[in-house]
């Protein structure tokens, strides 16, 4: 780099245009290596902007993939739900099936009892028990009503 000292006043023009070349020359130097310097900062401004676009749109992705599952999770939710009340249903009704059965078989069993316990009066007079009776009816009931 060239300085100007207080031993410039014994210089000629000559002197002087050398030193403002040699000064211009440097200028230009640096002025290419500011320019360089400009190209690579936009370069690398172009590449964050261009990570940024990319890093939202892989957020945004990621976010419609979340909702996708989470849908999917929920309408599995949904048909357990449906899948478990319908179960419900069939064990309440299967239930009231079973208590039918088990009050019939309580029923027709007093019958046979009252039937195997009848006297021999009972049996050659054709007498038979109420409980029976009440079986016949509702025999009979069934029928009408298929």
């Amino acid at each position: 780099m060239v300085s100007i000292n207080d031993d410039d006043s014994k210089k000629s023009k000559k002197d002087y245009d050398a030193i403002i070349e040699e000064l211009e020359i440097e200028l230009a130097k640096k002025q290419v290596t500011i320019q360089n310097l400009k190209e690579g900062i936009q370069d690398a401004n172009n590449r964050v902007s261009d990570m940024v676009e990319k890093n939202s749109s892989l957020e945004s992705r990621i976010n419609e993939y979340e909702l996708q599952d989470l849908a999917m999770k929920f309408g599995k939710f949904e048909k357990l739900k449906d899948d478990n009340k319908k179960l419900d249903h069939r064990v309440k009704v299967t239930k009231k099936h079973l208590d039918s059965a088990r009050e019939y078989l309580k029923f027709t069993y007093v019958v046979i009892l009252d039937m195997k316990n009848r006297s021999i009066f009972d049996r050659v007079f054709r007498r038979y028990p109420d409980s029976y009776h009440r079986y016949v009816n509702d025999l009979n009931q069934e029928s009408d009503e298929n």
